[in-house]
């Protein structure tokens, strides 16, 4: 496999770097099985993912003028780490090894732990976020699928799904392609306003730096059913039911009235038809912002969510600040960037995540069965706080990462655990 060089770093590559000041850009993903992967096999698939996402095989260099990728051609045996492990239940080993860190400037932007139990195998899967969002991460963890069943197979199976290099994409220049200059420029006077978030409510935390714990609650099937029927009745979407969830619990936990929440939209729908985006960052936000007065019901803070989000999916106004992101830096020298970034750009204190749905017909590895899947962001540090969703074969999983300390802990079992309360509620 030959190496690629240099990859020019992209805006929101560099926007995710700047993020570093606040918590390790990370996303991380979990697999479980119900039986073992062919180890030879999945290391084997993890090399040749590299052709279709180069800078997984990268290091992030700072000299120069700008900051670029630079091509370590590192392969699976650099990127999985296999350990064994003699417990029934991995409870205790899968929090350590999802919490591993990457260095960005030394090691490759994946690290994937394979903990191999008695009975099954569990992977963690950490991303670096500077190379993909929620969604280029489901692509990826689809592709390493792929590759792992073509592995285990016929060679034709292999050249069928070999990745193609040729056909990688990760600019958002692509978002724009089919706008005309007018149209541009529009968006740069589009009504959109990010300094809401100056005015989050804070969930003050005790914090740990030295303790990065996940706290993940699942509803069942059963239930979840159960949510989407509720959904389906008030004209709402299951993400407007869990925002209005979370928007209520902020309020109940900080005493806020105002609520004011990024929720992140994935862009590539304005990529114009017959585009290719590569596996990469393509993500920016709606805002709401509602007010939950006390002794509101449900229903009252949904109808805000609701309508809010309707509004802005019809509205092309998101990609305002990703035009804005793209001129910031052509136009300025990266030492500028970085002495200006934190005073320009507002990262949001309290924040969401909704990974969407891991398909279960398109994840496969070979004959294996899988147990469970869930996808989660960003390990936050005290006052940051995030919930992250995500949902597989009908089981949708509520999480909140941070450097805690056991306290907090306690705390944030509670707040999620009131979220699926009131979501379930009839």
């Amino acid at each position: 496999m030959g190496k690629v060089g240099r990859i020019k770093a992209e805006s929101f590559d560099l926007m995710q770097y700047f993020y570093r000041t606040v918590h390790e850009p990370l996303i991380h993903g979990l697999i479980t099985f119900y039986g073992h992967l062919d180890e030879a096999a999945f290391i084997e698939a993890v090399t040749l993912s590299g052709q279709a996402i180069p800078l997984i095989r990268c290091t992030f260099e700072m000299g120069g003028g700008r900051p670029y990728w630079k091509d370590r051609g590192f392969t699976g045996k650099d990127i999985v780490h296999v350990m064994e492990s003699q417990a029934t239940y991995l409870e205790n080993e899968v929090p350590e090894w999802l919490a591993a860190s990457i260095d960005i400037h030394n090691e490759p932007q994946l690290k994937i732990v394979l903990i191999k139990g008695p009975e099954t195998d569990t992977l963690c899967i950490i991303m670096n976020h500077m190379v993909c969002d929620g969604a280029g991460f489901k692509q990826y963890i689809y592709l390493l699928g792929e590759l792992y069943t073509a592995c285990c197979g016929e060679a034709g199976d292999l050249l069928r799904v070999r990745p193609d290099t040729t056909a990688y994409s990760r600019g958002t220049g692509q978002l724009f392609s089919g706008l005309r200059c007018y149209e541009k420029i529009g968006l740069l006077f589009a009504e959109y306003d990010l300094s809401k978030q100056k005015k989050q409510a804070t969930v003050h935390m005790e914090g740990d730096s030295g303790n990065p714990f996940f706290v993940m609650r699942r509803m069942d099937p059963a239930d979840f059913c159960r949510l989407k029927e509720r959904a389906k009745r008030k004209d709402a979407t299951i993400n407007d039911m869990i925002l209005t969830s979370y928007a209520r619990a902020l309020s109940r936990e900080t005493g806020a009235e105002q609520i004011v929440i990024p929720c992140p939209v994935d862009l590539r729908k304005f990529i114009p038809s017959g585009g290719n985006p590569g596996i990469c960052n393509l993500t920016s936000n709606f805002i709401c912002d509602v007010t939950v007065w006390r002794g509101d019901l449900f229903e009252m803070t949904l109808e805000q969510v609701s309508s809010q989000m309707k509004v802005q999916k019809e509205s092309p106004s998101c990609l305002k600040s990703v035009i804005m992101l793209e001129m910031f830096f052509h136009l300025l020298p990266f030492r500028v960037i970085r002495k200006v970034f934190g005073k320009l750009f507002t990262i949001p204190v309290t924040s969401y995540t909704n990974l969407g749905v891991i398909d279960k017909r398109v994840l496969r590895f070979g004959q294996i069965g899988i147990a469970d899947a869930v996808l989660t962001g960003a390990i936050k540090y005290a006052p940051y706080f995030q919930i992250a969703v995500s949902t597989y074969d009908d089981a949708c999983t509520l999480s909140c990462n941070l450097h805690s300390t056991p306290h907090d802990q306690v705390r944030i079992e509670r707040f999620l655990e009131g979220m699926i309360s009131e979501l379930l509620e009839q």
